[in-house]
């Protein structure tokens, strides 16, 4: 297993992946022109659910747990916090995170979807493959922020 994974060539995998263009295109494009404030998250990549309570929404990853106004920025924040982004910039707008929010998920779907392809048998070998991408998606993102 340790010859297969050296012998992985991560960033080929991800570049041949319109969606991860897309992704860094769409975030630089339509995020990062906008007003934003920066949300701190967990910074590795985990599983995050979102929480409906009294005052609106939670999004919950490991022992971190950020409050959300409406359900869009819920599915904003769990998406990069399971990429496992330190920060994100988030629009103050939230019809223009409305707008951007399904488009993300398809990319990152769609990379998932890449991976599982690739290696169909070894679901070892796509955890490892993916954790590797998101790695890569994590260092352009932060790079891409001011």
């Amino acid at each position: 297993m340790g010859t297969l994974r050296s012998k992985i060539q991560h960033l080929q995998i991800l570049q041949e992946s319109r969606s991860y263009a897309d992704l860094l295109e769409t975030y630089r494009d339509k995020v990062l022109t906008q007003q934003t404030r920066t949300i701190r998250l967990l910074g590795r990549k985990n599983s995050a659910k979102i929480m409906h309570t009294l005052l609106g929404y939670e999004v919950q990853a490991s022992y971190k747990r950020i409050q959300c106004p409406d359900l869009v920025t819920a599915r904003y924040l769990r998406l990069f916090s399971e990429l496992g982004c330190h920060s994100i910039k988030l629009p103050y707008d939230p019809t223009v995170t409305e707008q951007l929010i399904p488009g993300f998920e398809a990319q990152v779907d769609d990379i998932k979807k890449s991976v599982r392809e690739r290696f169909p048998l070894h679901s070892q070998t796509q955890q490892y493959v993916i954790c590797a991408i998101y790695r890569i998606i994590r260092r352009q993102l932060a790079a891409a922020s001011p």
